[in-house]
């Protein structure tokens, strides 16, 4: 049996071998992509918070003026007595008491379990109403 090749199948069968294999090229691409893409900064919001600089600084009595006492709960709100729900009746309610009272100081006082995605949420609502200082309302643990 003779097998002979046509000049047609030659040319196919030489630039089959000539032609370079793409696949590992595309799996480095694939992995720089990846890569580039869970690198990528994501941009960060930040507030500016003034730390104590000392341990009696951090822990100071309750201040005698007047002041509104603001609450972060689990699931809730209460400014004043008033409890709410939702985030919205906060604004309304903060909005109303600076509008009537703007000399009061904000006192915020907040569960340990809540979660801090909440505090910043109100911290940034009071520094985007003008409020530019509230105080935190701690206890001091005992060990």
């Amino acid at each position: 049996m003779i097998i002979t090749a046509t000049n047609a199948s030659f040319q196919q069968s030489l630039l089959h071998e000539l032609a370079p294999d793409l696949t590992p090229l595309l799996d480095i691409v694939f992995i720089l992509l990846v890569f580039f893409m869970l690198s990528a900064g994501v941009a960060l919001q930040s507030v500016d918070i003034k730390l104590p600089t000392g341990v009696a600084e951090a822990l100071s009595p309750l201040p005698s003026s007047p002041h509104l006492v603001l609450e972060i709960q689990r699931h809730s709100y209460v400014l004043g007595g008033r409890n709410m729900s939702q985030f919205s009746e906060l604004k309304e309610a903060v909005s109303t008491a600076v509008a009537m009272q703007p000399d009061r100081e904000f006192i915020i006082a907040g569960d340990r379990e809540i979660a801090i995605s909440r505090l910043l949420k109100v911290l940034t609502y009071l520094q985007s109403q003008g409020i530019a200082s509230a105080n935190i309302l701690m206890q001091e643990e005992n060990n």
